[in-house]
């Protein structure tokens, strides 16, 4: 539209890049680690290497010492002492950084820790939220009344079978005891107590003869 009025069409420039996503404390921990463990391997290459100038400082002072140039083994040895002291310098360096290392490592297992402990906080609430705290009342409540009813129900099955069993063991003692009676009676004593069992006979035959005289005594009433 702007060629009605003499204007010429502006060209549209590229969109601008998207803003890129802020990183967590644990991506910045991780980054910030990798660049001092590279700048620690910096440093100890820069160590190997001064401590080879320092032995090669040492075989040159013990030349010139030897050749009598003085002057020149004194100026070495400084240098040597300058070489020395950077070593120690780069030792509390690397050793700085990687107490740093270590402190970070320490913030990023904190941070884990706590977000791990913020998803445990928020679970908890949730549960909390949705228990139901007199329904569970109440199932407790029955699950005790029918526990109790299930103790006296055995303890009652348990002192019938015990009655039962005690009467069949009282018995057996029983029997034992009388058969150890008429062992110490010895046989003649239950010879004679045979006799006297058999002359009188047992009380279940008796009955028994005195039942089938009175159905004969009947059926002789029928015939008439």
């Amino acid at each position: 539209m702007n060629w009605l009025f003499g204007k010429k069409d502006q060209p549209i420039g590229p969109p601008p890049p998207p803003v890129p996503p802020s990183e967590t404390l644990a991506q910045q921990v991780k980054r910030n680690q990798r660049s001092i463990d590279k700048a620690c391997r910096e440093l100890e290459r820069e160590r190997l290497k001064m401590e080879a100038q320092e032995n090669k400082l040492k075989g040159q002072i013990k030349k010139t010492a030897k050749e009598g140039q003085l002057e020149a083994a004194r100026m070495l040895a400084k240098d040597l002492v300058r070489t020395r002291a950077n070593i120690t310098r780069m030792y509390q360096m690397r050793t700085q950084m990687q107490s740093v290392s270590m402190q970070l490592t320490a913030m990023r297992t904190n941070e884990a820790m706590a977000s791990a402990m913020g998803n445990v906080v928020k679970i908890m609430g949730r549960i909390n939220q949705t228990m139901n705290l007199p329904a569970m009342q109440n199932v407790m409540m029955q699950f005790e009344m029918e526990h109790g009813k299930m103790e006296m129900t055995q303890e009652m099955m348990d002192d019938a079978m015990g009655d039962m069993l005690g009467g069949a063991d009282e018995e057996a003692q029983t029997d034992d005891v009388i058969n150890q009676v008429m062992d110490e009676l010895g046989l003649e004593q239950g010879s004679k107590l045979g006799a006297i069992s058999n002359a009188t006979g047992r009380p279940d035959q008796v009955a028994n003869e005195q039942a089938d005289s009175a159905l004969e005594a009947r059926m002789e009433q029928l015939r008439r």
